[in-house]
């Protein structure tokens, strides 16, 4: 147990100081701008409680909020992505054995459509969120929309490259 705490306080470190001095400057096009620090929030042990898991997602969104002086969009949408996670996120997790218990969801530990597919709904969910906050205006519908299909799949591409490739856990 005390494994688990640990590998995630230093997944939630590692991922959170990644966004903000790395990633946060790379932007393809002026529309894409991938967020790999909500893979912190998605890899939470799926036994975890709604509120523990709303409150992480929340303080990783403010994280990064407060480091890129953006007001709250960041924690709305990651709070957002938390709940959706909590209605239907450990469904799709294990949709095979609904009693299962995941400690750490990755591609190693589900099977690897479902866990696409996972990755995907909650990269859309936070796109989504994220790119309504930041244009808060429907004159420019299908530029905002464009914005949160190609950082909804940079995103997901994102995750489950660092998935495949630095994730140590095998089944």
């Amino acid at each position: 147990m005390t494994k688990l705490v640990l590998s995630n306080i230093f997944r939630f470190v590692v991922l959170i100081v990644l966004q903000i001095l790395l990633l946060n400057y790379v932007s393809f096009g002026g529309y894409m701008i991938p967020f790999i620090y909500i893979l912190a929030v998605l890899m939470l042990p799926t036994r975890l409680g709604n509120i523990p898991l709303l409150l992480i997602a929340f303080a990783a969104g403010a994280l990064i909020d407060i480091f890129c002086n953006i007001p709250g969009f960041h924690t709305f949408s990651c709070t957002m992505m938390a709940f959706i996670r909590v209605i239907i996120g450990n469904r799709m997790l294990t949709r095979d054995d609904p009693e299962a218990v995941i400690d750490v969801p990755s591609v190693y530990t589900v099977p690897l459509q479902p866990f696409a597919m996972y990755l995907l709904v909650m990269s859309v969910v936070y796109s989504f969120t994220y790119c309504m906050l930041e244009s808060f205006s429907f004159g420019n519908f299908w530029m905002t929309m464009l914005s949160m299909l190609l950082d909804a799949v940079g995103t997901w591409l994102l995750l489950m490259l660092s998935q495949l490739l630095i994730s140590p856990q095998k089944k």
